[in-house]
Order: structure tokens, then C-alpha cells, then sequence
């Protein structure tokens, strides 16, 4: 009986990892008509209850240059990162996801926490969508699947890094 037990409790955790999706992504954030834009690397992971846990690495790459508060922020600061990381939820049935940034690490102030409402293609290779941008909706994401080991060692070294 107890091995019996035993090999049912080592079937079942098996098929609880298996359940948890793991996707790594590359892409773009900006804002809609103006010149902002941020490039990154994002984990994203789906568990078997379609809860999202996510590490977006994010690096600055360009302002908009007519608000003169960005521009003095982000000055000097570009190619520079930060890591958003974020819990939501995901809708299997229509490939909506939603998450938000409830955390990040980011010792050079280049990106805040957005909500993101977004859509995952059939496929699974491409996530794109609109993020709340603090309250306006301008914010555009769009993201194509890629290699995990790349993204995973990109993550590893930011941590690292950002750490300092």
C-alpha cells in the first residue's frame, strides 16, 4: 500500500510540473504617438491553475523629448535596465492574459510597474496588447517568442548586475 501511495504521490507531482508553461519572449514597449521606447527580455510562466508569474528585464532606450521632466529623468540613462516582475492571470479559452507589476528592481530608475492586458496568440509566439501606462491606455507592448537559455542567462546576469 505504501508504495502504491508513494508512486501515485510521484505521478501526480509530475503532472504538476508538466502543467506549469514556462515561454520566454524578446520585444518593445512604447507609447502610443510619442517617441518612448523600451526593449526586453520577459519569463513568463503559466501555472496549472492559469495563474501568471512573470521577470520582464526591461532597458531604456529613447523618451519623449517634448516632456521636459522625462527628458532631465531619463538623461544619461540610456541602455540602462530594470526588472519588472509581475502576477496575473491568464484566459486559455481566449488566450487573454493580464498581469501587473507588483515588484521590481531597478537602482537606476528607468521603468516603473504598468498593468498590461494582453493577448497570446494561438500559436503561442507572439504576446501583444495595450498596458494602462499610468491611467491613459497609451501603452503598447508587442513581444515574439525566442530561446529560453538566451533569456534565461540575460535574466541571470541582469539580476546580478542590478544587484550592485
Amino acid at each position: 500500500m505504501k508504495k502504491l501511495l508513494l508512486a501515485l504521490s510521484l505521478f501526480l507531482s509530475v503532472q504538476l510540473v508538466n502543467a506549469q508553461k514556462t515561454m520566454y519572449f524578446k520585444g518593445e514597449w512604447t507609447k502610443m504617438n510619442k517617441g518612448e521606447l523600451f526593449t526586453g527580455v520577459f519569463k513568463i510562466t503559466i501555472d496549472a491553475n492559469n495563474m501568471v508569474k512573470g521577470e520582464l528585464l526591461w532597458t531604456y532606450l529613447a523618451t519623449d523629448e517634448t516632456n521636459d521632466f522625462l527628458s532631465q529623468h531619463y538623461k544619461g540613462k540610456k541602455g540602462k535596465s530594470g526588472i519588472e516582475f509581475v502576477e496575473g492571470t491568464y484566459t486559455a479559452s481566449t488566450h487573454d492574459m493580464y498581469f501587473e507589476g507588483k515588484n521590481k528592481t531597478d537602482p537606476y530608475e528607468v521603468i516603473g510597474t504598468d498593468k498590461y492586458s494582453l493577448k497570446l496568440s494561438a500559436d503561442k509566439k507572439v504576446l501583444y496588447g495595450q498596458t494602462a501606462s499610468e491611467g491613459t491606455n497609451e501603452g503598447m507592448f508587442y513581444a515574439v517568442q525566442v530561446d529560453g537559455r538566451s533569456v534565461s542567462q540575460q535574466l541571470i546576469a541582469a539580476k546580478l548586475k542590478l544587484k550592485k
